[in-house]
C-alpha cells in the first residue's frame, strides 16, 4: 500500500492545532506542513515539523487540510492546492457514527457531534464545542471554542459561531453571519450582518 502523506496547510496557531491532533489520530505515514509565506513561521510551528514551500510540500503530499480560520481564505485554499481534502478528528472527539462529517473538516478535542448531524466541506468544530443532533452545519463554517449548536439547529456557508455562544433547538442562521462570542440566539437570523448580545441581536 503506498505511504500517506498529510499537508496541513496554515502554519498558524489552529495550523498547530490540527497537527496535534492529526499527529495523534495516526492516519498517515507522514504529515508536512506548508504556509504561504514559512518565514514568518520560523521554528514555532511543532517540534520536528518544519513549515515548507507551498510547491514543495504539496508536490510530496496525497492529501491536505487547510488549516486556516478565516473562512474565505480557507475555501480559496481548497480550490488552489488541488489535492484531495483530508478530515482530522482528534481522539478525543465524540462523533456519532450516525453523523455525516463532509470531506476536508476539523473536530478538535473534546468536540461533540451527535448523531443525525451533518457537517459540510471543510468546516471547524472546535474545542469543546457541541453539534446536538439533527443539526446541518454548511460549507466552511465554523463553531468556536465551547459554542453550542441545539438539536436541528441550520447553519448556512461561512457561518462563524463565536466562542461559548449558543443558538437553541431548530434556529436557522443565513449563509455568512458572525455570532459575537457568549451570544444567545432565541430565533432565526435571516439577514447578513454580526450578532451579539443575549438575546442576539444585529450590532452591524
Amino acid at each position: 500500500m503506498p505511504a500517506s502523506t498529510l499537508l496541513i496547510f496554515g502554519a498558524g496557531g489552529h495550523g498547530r492545532v490540527v497537527a496535534d491532533a492529526a499527529l495523534a489520530q495516526g492516519r498517515w505515514d507522514r504529515i508536512r506542513a506548508s504556509d504561504r509565506d514559512p518565514a514568518r513561521v520560523g521554528e514555532a510551528f511543532l517540534p520536528g515539523l518544519r513549515v515548507e514551500a507551498p510547491q514543495e510540500a504539496a508536490a510530496q503530499a496525497t492529501q491536505v487540510h487547510v488549516a486556516i480560520g478565516s473562512a474565505p481564505a480557507r475555501e480559496r485554499e481548497c480550490a488552489a492546492l488541488g489535492l484531495p481534502l483530508a478530515t482530522v478528528v482528534h481522539p478525543h472527539a465524540s462523533v456519532s457514527p450516525f453523523a455525516i462529517v463532509g470531506e476536508g473538516s476539523f473536530l478538535a478535542a473534546r468536540s461533540v457531534v451527535a448523531p443525525g448531524a451533518r457537517l459540510g466541506r471543510s468546516v471547524i468544530v472546535n474545542h469543546g464545542a457541541v453539534v446536538d443532533h439533527d443539526a446541518e452545519v454548511g460549507d466552511f463554517a465554523h463553531v468556536a471554542p465551547g459554542a453550542t449548536l441545539g438539536g436541528q439547529v441550520r447553519i448556512g456557508a461561512r457561518v462563524l459561531v463565536g466562542a461559548g455562544a449558543h443558538l437553541l433547538s431548530g434556529v436557522r442562521v443565513a449563509a455568512g453571519v458572525v455570532i459575537g462570542a457568549g451570544a444567545v440566539v432565541l430565533g432565526d437570523l435571516e439577514a447578513p450582518g454580526t450578532y451579539a448580545g443575549v438575546p442576539a441581536r444585529r450590532v452591524r
